[in-house]
């Protein structure tokens, strides 16, 4: 998608960093649609880095300790380019959600003066949610490159964690994964496309109790609790034929494998939203939840056109891989 405008060098858009510090997934989220919202808008792009993670993952709760090196990890693969250098003496403004009024006002006044403007913003809803077609601009920076596959593959993200204990809302059922999947299978043996089913989620080592005080909580539960392994019912995934079970592996190889998967199957969870903005040309299979999605994105909850939906993308697949 071609940008709007052509990109003004005195406005610049960056990721207010040290506002809502929360899991990597949900900033970098924020930092990649922010690029995406300057290519959309046509102004200049300035990077922020991660400054520092809320939330570390299941093993850094049940550890109640951070990995104190995964944010360095982080940012060194998660850097875009800065269009430029920001001037000391620019003017700084602050959103916590976007505008587009705003920053295309900001544009107009930085046409008749030589005022360097900065906008630092934390969310970019609702502009990314109502135009997700933005996101495509992100396929040109992603870092992730997907290695020849002998077969296909399809990463399935199962986002528990924390949720068994905060905002279980978002959770979604074992059932809801398994019906899909078992939809994909009959596809793929239709078409003859071998495959194979990559399980990505968390499980505790052993049962533990979660504080109030523990790293990651602040002020998200007021009493103990106690989370199990078996409270998670992986054993239902068993069934899938050719399972390949990725649990409790390190975030960022986790984000490779599911950004450069042929079929990600997204939990409701930024942490696998991201995943698929940066995933190339793989298909995306989504339950709805509170971020916009580009139109050939596969919605899940939709039974009637997902079936037809899925077969023409796997043999879209089938005849690239034939090609």
């Amino acid at each position: 998608m071609e940008s709007k405008y052509e990109r003004l060098s005195n406005v610049a858009l960056t990721y207010a960093n040290d506002v809502v510090m929360d899991g990597a997934g949900a900033q970098l989220h924020r930092i990649y649609t922010i690029y995406a919202l300057s290519r959309y808008l046509g102004v200049s792009y300035f990077h922020s880095p991660l400054f520092e993670l809320g939330y570390q993952g299941l093993s850094a709760l049940e550890k109640n300790e951070q990995d104190s090196k995964i944010v360095e990890r982080y940012n060194n693969l998660f850097t875009l380019p800065s269009d430029g250098v920001v001037p000391k003496s620019a003017v700084v403004h602050y959103l916590m959600n976007a505008n587009l009024d705003f920053i295309n006002n900001l544009k107009k006044e930085a046409q008749h003066s030589d005022a360097f403007h900065l906008v630092k913003m934390v969310f970019t809803h609702p502009a990314a949610d109502h135009f997700p077609e933005m996101l495509r601009h992100l396929k040109t920076v992603s870092p992730f490159e997907a290695a020849p596959s002998p077969v296909f593959r399809i990463a399935i993200h199962v986002r528990r964690g924390d949720l068994f204990i905060a905002d279980a809302e978002r959770a979604l059922p074992n059932s809801y994964y398994m019906i899909l999947l078992q939809e994909m299978i009959k596809t793929l043996r239709r078409l003859g496309i071998s495959f194979v089913c990559e399980l990505y989620t968390e499980l505790p080592s052993a049962p533990f109790i979660v504080t109030p005080g523990h790293y990651g909580m602040a002020t998200r539960i007021k009493k103990d609790i106690m989370i199990a392994p078996e409270a998670n019912d992986i054993k239902e995934f068993d069934q899938l034929p050719h399972l390949k079970k990725c649990i409790n592996g390190d975030p960022i190889e986790t984000l490779r494998a599911m950004a450069t998967a042929d079929l990600l199957m997204m939990s409701r969870s930024d942490f696998s939203y991201t995943a698929a903005i940066l995933n190339k040309k793989g298909i995306i299979v989504y339950h709805p939840f509170w971020h916009g999605t580009p139109m050939e994105w596969l919605d899940g909850s939709h039974q009637r056109s997902f079936s037809e939906r899925l077969f023409e993308a796997c043999s879209r697949w089938l005849k690239e891989r034939q090609s």
